[in-house]
This record gives structure tokens, C-alpha cells and sequence, in this order.
């Protein structure tokens, strides 16, 4: 797997569903609101830094989505010129690499697989979005002045949640592989209103793998720019034919 697809990945499959939760606190008069964004097609614009293995790369990256079906990522170094397409919908993920004249085609079975993790197209919409990863179902709630925090766990994953008490967001996100013991940690900043949805302005995340083969990677991204679209978006990904598969 070549560095420039390696990047991409890691970036864009982290860390399901885009509805608005709500729920009551345990025990208390509180009321928990989670809001997460309503919208059909949306477009945002970012600058993205990975450091892996003392390895950096920044660039931009152009996002469509349509909610719950397909993301869409234009990817740019910065002189205007695309070298990277990728396109996630709800069963695979592509890869345009356009430097290097080559495709790449995942089901998310094997890239669970490949990279430890379990991923899938929910789990990526989330993390770009800044939505809980699993929907709130009465857990046992803990409240700072800052966060509503509680625990969930999904098969082999253990997630801490941190809810903004302010801004009702997911602002924290911690997940643990019981077998692996490999860790994501995803923090949401500078929420911003959009058509009254709010988004998180600005993500960081860091990759910790328990094995000392395998370095830690962390990612940036900052966003300056959301638009929910009032009309259908396109999704243009065609392989040319003088692309090799890898």
C-alpha cells in the first residue's frame, strides 16, 4: 500500500446514525440534549494534517455528502491541483490515487480487518459530523460544569462519551479494543450554527496502537466552511482505464 493511500485512509475511516437524541438524566431533574445535524446533502471545505511515524502531510480536502448514503472527497496539497478522489458509501470504500495512476477498492470487512479497527460507513459519518458514534440508551450519566460524560460499549469497543454542557455536542470521544488495546481518541472543538444545525469547526484525533510495531498517527482537520444544499448533489468518481487496480 503506497504512503499517499495509507494517509487517506487513516485520515477519513475513524470514527451511528444522524438523528437527534435525546434523553434524561439518571436520577436527576437535568435534562441531556444531543443534537446532531439534520440535512440531506451537504458540502464543507477543510485543511488536514496527519503526522505518522514523524512522517507529515497537510493538505485540503472538498467534502459532499449525502446523509446516511454517500461522502464524497476531493483531496488537494495546496497548488490546486487534485491528487486524490475518495468515495465511501454504505458498503465500500475507493480510492482515485491520481499521482501514482492507481485505484483502490475496500469492502469495510477488510479494512477492519487490515487496520484493527471495526469500520463502517456510520462510524466514518460521525466522526467527520462530530455525532455520537452509538446513540445515548440511559447509561449511567456523570455531570462536571463542562461535560455530561458516560460509558457504552459496542461488541470488543469501550467508549467514554463527553457531551458539551454547553454546546449539547459530542466534544469527546475516547474508544478501546478489548483484544488489541488499541485506542482513538477524537476531540471536537469551535462549534459553529449553520441554518440552525451545528457543526464542529474544528477535530483532532490520535490513533494509539498498544504494539510498538505500529507508530501512533495523529489528525487535524479544520474546517472553514458548511453548506446544507437545498438541491441534489453529484458524486463524480470514474476509474480511467489506464488506472492499475491495487
Amino acid at each position: 500500500m503506497n504512503k499517499l493511500f495509507f494517509y487517506l485512509l487513516i485520515g477519513f475511516l475513524f470514527l451511528a446514525s444522524c438523528k437527534r437524541n435525546t434523553a434524561l438524566l439518571s436520577g436527576n431533574r437535568e435534562k441531556l440534549e444531543i443534537i446532531d445535524p439534520q440535512f440531506e446533502y451537504l458540502t464543507s471545505k477543510a485543511k488536514f494534517k496527519f503526522d505518522h511515524d514523524n512522517k507529515k502531510v497537510s493538505a485540503t480536502a472538498n467534502f459532499r455528502i449525502r446523509k446516511d448514503s454517500i461522502i464524497w472527497v476531493s483531496v488537494t496539497p495546496g497548488l490546486g491541483l487534485e491528487v486524490a478522489r475518495v468515495l465511501v458509501d454504505r458498503n465500500h470504500v475507493f480510492v482515485l490515487d491520481k499521482v501514482n495512476k492507481e485505484y483502490y477498492e475496500y469492502t469495510f470487512n477488510e479494512l477492519s480487518h487490515q487496520y484493527g479497527f471495526d469500520f463502517s460507513f456510520d462510524l466514518i459519518q460521525s466522526v467527520i459530523l462530530g455525532n455520537l458514534s452509538e446513540p445515548y440508551q440511559n447509561q449511567r450519566l456523570e455531570k462536571t460544569d463542562s461535560y455530561f460524560s458516560y460509558q457504552s460499549k459496542k461488541g470488543q469497543y469501550n467508549f467514554s462519551n463527553f457531551i458539551g454542557a454547553k454546546s449539547h455536542k459530542l466534544e469527546k470521544v475516547e474508544v478501546v479494543d478489548d483484544s488489541t488495546k488499541n485506542t482513538i481518541s477524537v476531540n471536537y472543538r469551535d462549534f459553529v450554527v449553520v441554518d440552525k444545525e451545528v457543526f464542529p469547526n474544528e477535530i483532532s484525533a490520535v490513533i494509539d496502537y498498544e504494539s510498538e510495531l505500529r507508530p501512533n498517527t495523529e489528525i487535524d482537520i479544520s474546517y472553514n466552511k458548511f453548506v446544507i444544499e437545498q438541491i441534489p448533489l453529484s458524486f463524480p468518481f470514474k476509474v480511467p482505464s489506464r488506472y492499475g487496480r491495487k
